[in-house]
């Protein structure tokens, strides 16, 4: 929950008058601006062209993103949304000398209940709860077994509750490298390359991770010394469950050799994409959870629809319910969109195929999309020029459903969205954990371009129960 008099005064941004946009996506999606580049910023100064690249979105609608502010002074910044208004959570330079400045502001996260964690210079983290910001880590806090944080990797997730995990590197201790999970009142050791992994020998380095809301963490790593070299691991605080193996038996046929970045569940199942031995399948989809393990898909295997699945590609989602969304390639020169479950395959959408509220066709699929609780799948998709009135101008757009029977159209290029004309929607992902585009039930989170103006644009959409 925001408390914008706290901060610094609250705006509305006023860069865009509200409308819908036009077409088929105009009955299904109601789109707001909530910030624009050149539009005024609630700290003072306008939003950088560069801004946007980071936002979040939760279950309650409320909104968190980066921005870079032109200034005077030019700064780094963190913002929150509430309903109409924007607020400040911090700034990288401060106007006001009383205020707290945090340097280079990054990564902000919004939580379930409203509180924003961020990154400070690349190293320190904070939360900010809407009366108080309070540091979660800070180079040199002790570490849980022993020694100081003495850095920490680039990666830095968050869970809805706010707690963190990062790979930190420890100093004045037997541990140099661990995982570590605070969450503002404790911190865990999750995993640590002076204590052996269940499969024996030494961790040699720990890798991509994921965490539940239930502090639970997945994480890849690189091993020596024992019967497997690499593996993905799920532990919290206590003993580490090995969720997937090299060398273990895959479904299917083989062995697993290595191993793609983990997704988690709420439950604790594990999603990641495997490189196989001795298989017909040079790799395939997994979902484990340390007891049983089930292919998703697999390499060579019939995809729903026609052709085989031929290259995993993109971003892998895993829901609640053990359904995984994932993009693959396919023989004959075609791709798609589909989510399962091990039992069941549905194809979302396949290039080739009628892009719903368009003339035209499915081209291509961008490398990062959404998957919710309740098996909608958002993603961005490229139209096949020359077909159906496409052209150059309006050939990228949003859909988003459960299968091709339901899909939509969100929102398209050429759309007038609040009365300017969107020209490009991020096709590809951000490096270096960037977020550009987030969901819940009701609503779309997402940023575009409407000619020389970045803009993160609100879309509500009909909830699914």
């Amino acid at each position: 929950m925001w408390y914008p008099m706290l901060f610094l005064p609250a705006l509305l941004v006023p860069s865009f008058a509200q409308t819908f946009s036009p077409g088929t996506a105009a009955s299904y999606a109601r789109h707001t601006v909530i910030a624009a580049s050149g539009g005024t910023a609630p700290a003072g100064g306008t939003y950088h062209p560069l801004s946007f690249l980071n936002a979040t979105l939760n279950a309650s609608g409320e909104v968190a993103f980066d921005a870079f502010l032109t200034g005077p002074p030019p700064s780094a910044a963190a913002f929150a949304r509430n309903r109409n208004t924007t607020s400040v959570v911090a700034l990288g330079i401060n106007p006001d000398p009383a205020g707290p400045s945090f340097g280079f502001v990054t990564n902000s996260v919004i939580t379930r209940n409203g509180n924003v964690v961020f990154d400070s210079n690349f190293s320190d983290v904070y939360r900010n709860d809407g009366k108080t910001i309070v540091p979660l880590l800070r180079l040199g806090d002790p570490a849980p077994d022993g020694g100081t944080v003495a850095s920490r990797g680039q990666e830095r997730i968050v869970n809805k509750h706010g707690a963190i995990g990062f790979v930190a590197t420890i100093s004045g201790a037997p541990t140099s490298e661990a995982i570590l999970r605070i969450d503002g009142t404790h911190a865990v050791t999750i995993a640590r390359d002076d204590v052996a992994p269940p499969t024996g020998g030494k961790f040699t380095a720990l890798l991509s991770m994921d965490m539940n809301d239930l502090g639970q963490v997945a994480f890849k790593s690189e091993m020596t010394g024992g019967s497997a070299d690499q593996g993905i691991f799920r532990g919290d605080g206590g003993l580490l469950t090995p969720v997937f193996v090299a060398n273990q038996n895959a479904p299917g046929g083989g062995t697993f050799q290595d191993f793609g970045v983990p997704a988690i569940n709420s439950h604790g199942q594990v999603v990641t994409i495997g490189l196989l031995n001795n298989s017909t399948s040079a790799a395939g989809l997994f979902l484990g959870d340390g007891q049983d393990t089930v292919a998703i898909a697999l390499e060579g295997q019939p995809a729903p629809k026609g052709g085989n699945y031929r290259i995993f590609t993109g971003t892998t989602r895993l829901n609640d319910h053990g359904e995984v969304a994932f993009q693959s390639r396919l023989t004959g020169a075609f791709s798609g969109m589909f989510r399962g479950n091990g039992k069941h395959t549905t194809a979302v959408a396949l290039a080739g195929s009628t892009a719903p509220g368009t003339s035209g066709i499915f081209e291509s699929f961008g490398d990062v999309f959404e998957f919710g609780a309740d098996g909608r799948v958002t993603f961005i998709a490229r139209l096949a020029i020359g077909v159906g009135g496409v052209d150059s101008t309006n050939n990228t757009g949003m859909w988003t459903g459960t299968s091709e029977d339901d899909l939509h159209l969100v929102v398209r290029t050429g759309d007038v969205v609040e009365g300017s004309q969107l020209t490009d929607l991020r096709f590809a992902g951000t490096g270096a954990g960037g977020q550009t585009y987030a969901m819940n039930e009701n609503s779309i989170l997402w940023r575009a371009s409407f000619g020389p103006v970045n803009a993160l644009v609100l879309s509500q959409i009909p909830g699914r129960r």
